[in-house]
């Protein structure tokens, strides 16, 4: 039996929760309801609540307040907090008295739902672990989890040999054919950010190992679905054992999967099954599985069979037509060369060398062309691409065509958008002029202007003169003086120290410049 407290004091919201979500289909048999924590409190004390959905935020006595009482009193049961503001204060006190999940209002009932769901799981998995402990069987040794946990480090590599595995299959008292064959669906997850960021990482990985399960063998209770996520990447993938006998059901379910999966979430998941292996051969084929999927970029959001992908034929050493390119870059025509990448990556599609070894090349012609346009108007192309967005398109320009796409409208928009405000060069003009202002103090020449527009300081020279008919260097220098005669004509600090401030490290120097550009000397202008 599963009881279920709602606290919040926005009835409201009491009876959407209440009246929304089909509770018996959880196996939660009870639901009460409380609308301040003082009431809340009165039905802990009279019976065992296993669930509590609270708000924070309420009057006398807030829901973190009921959570830290519950602690203290030692009772056991699981909380969800609900909260108006996303608060980092909040969400740091919610994990530190061990709170499962966190939703900001308004919230989404189905992705409450899910989590509830989570919930549930993890409290009947405490039950089964706490009935094992009770007839003196070691909770370490729920045989679930041990499966899992095999399973994980022969696809991991940690067990390194037959004699390694056997004893680990026996030491686990597991139910484990050692000379039996096995295959696996490697499923990989692409673009999921969204997805994530929208249920939560272990809302979202818990929803995936059930779908898993379920589908592809058939069995609630999860022992042989693995997650795997890329070091180098943070990507993830999922592994799930399968029987070899099963194969030929496997490419229906999995077709079910990604049916099932795509009612629920916005990103992509693509199936491969392995062909069938001894348990020792198991890491090896996982690891040229991966390699599989790196390389077909093209594969994606389908069911396929190892035999199916192909590692590529690197030999090519150009896709693209340059000239083409080169002419729509020039020409600013953005939907034209978008368009041609794309019927491109439909040929290389139809012709099997959609890999990552041809959008390496795209990628670096495309780098090429439009760098080298830049560069023909002054434009320093790797600082106006250094900041973090910048870097982080381009990491991820290779993970499919979809990102490819993305990544090169995100490089002509900021292209062609800074194109356009150098050609308007009196903003340019503006923006230059204004930048003195703010740091004539400081020690500023074109180098240091340059830098912070992203061109070369010749060209910046050549730009400013070209517009305004003063060389750069003169009037950083009148501006200075200008300023200097402002604080001259206060009085209130004498000649070295307004020369200082100016930007002027040079007493002499500035002393020289100063009569020339007024035709008298600082100590006679402040006289």
């Amino acid at each position: 039996m599963i009881n279920l407290l709602i606290v919040d004091d926005d009835i409201a919201t009491v009876e959407v929760i209440r009246d929304s979500i089909s509770w018996s289909k959880m196996d939660i048999d009870n639901v009460s309801t409380a609308f301040n924590v003082f009431d809340a409190k009165k039905i802990l004390l009279e019976q065992k609540i296993d669930i509590i959905i609270s708000d924070i935020e309420m009057p006398q006595e807030t829901g973190l307040g009921l959570l830290k009482w519950i602690r203290d009193e030692k009772l056991e049961c699981e909380f969800l907090f609900l909260t108006c503001h996303e608060n980092f204060s909040y969400a740091t006190n919610a994990i530190n008295y061990d709170a499962a999940a966190y939703l900001t209002k308004p919230f989404d009932i189905n992705i409450m739902e899910l989590n509830i769901q989570k919930i549930v799981s993890k409290l009947k998995q405490k039950r089964n672990l706490k009935k094992n402990s009770e007839y003196g069987i070691w909770v370490e040794k729920n045989l679930r989890v041990m499966k899992l946990d095999f399973w994980k480090a022969v696809f991991e590599s940690e067990l390194l040999d037959d004699t390694h595995i056997k004893l680990e299959i026996e030491r686990r008292h597991l139910n484990i054919d050692f000379y039996k064959k096995y295959c696996f669906v490697y499923s990989k997850l692409s673009n999921n950010d969204i997805d994530i960021e929208r249920y939560g990482k272990s809302v979202f990985e818990f929803i995936l190992e059930g779908f898993h399960s379920e589908i592809l063998t058939e069995k609630v209770e999860n022992e042989s679905v693995i997650k795997f996520y890329s070091t180098d990447t943070l990507s993830l993938s999922i592994i799930t054992i399968c029987d070899d006998e099963k194969r030929v059901e496997l490419r229906e379910k999995c077709e079910q999967l990604i049916e099932v999966y795509n009612q629920y979430f916005k990103s992509t998941i693509t199936c491969c099954i392995s062909n069938a292996y001894e348990i020792t051969k198991l890491s090896n084929a996982r690891q040229n599985m991966k390699k599989l999927f790196d390389y077909n970029v093209g594969c994606f959001g389908k069911v396929y069979l190892e035999n199916e992908l192909k590692l590529p034929d690197n030999n090519e050493i150009q896709i693209l037509d340059l000239e083409k390119v080169v002419s729509f870059v020039e020409n600013k025509e953005k939907p034209n060369l978008l368009r041609y990448l794309k019927q491109i990556f439909d040929e290389l599609s139809a012709n099997n060398k959609l890999n990552l070894h041809s959008l390496y090349l795209i990628k670096q012609e495309i780098v090429q062309v439009v760098y080298a346009d830049l560069m023909k108007q002054g434009i320093q192309a790797t600082k106006l691409f250094y900041d973090e967005l910048s870097i982080e398109m381009s990491d991820h320009a290779l993970d499919s065509t979809v990102d490819m796409i993305r990544w090169v409208n995100y490089l002509l928009e900021k292209t062609f958008a800074y194109e356009d405000e150098i050609a308007k060069s009196v903003t340019i003009v503006d923006k230059i002029n204004d930048y003195i202002h703010k740091h004539y103090s400081e020690n500023i020449g074109r180098s240091e202007i340059a830098r912070d527009f992203y061109l070369t300081s010749e060209y910046l020279s050549k730009l400013y003169k070209k517009k305004t008919g003063i060389n750069l260097k003169d009037y950083i220098n009148e501006y200075r003086i200008e300023k200097a005669k402002e604080l001259l004509r206060a009085g209130e600090q004498n000649i070295s120290e307004v020369a200082i401030k100016v930007g002027f490290d040079n007493f002499s120097y500035f002393s020289t410049l100063f009569k020339k550009l007024t035709g008298i000397s600082p100590k006679d202008y402040k006289k």
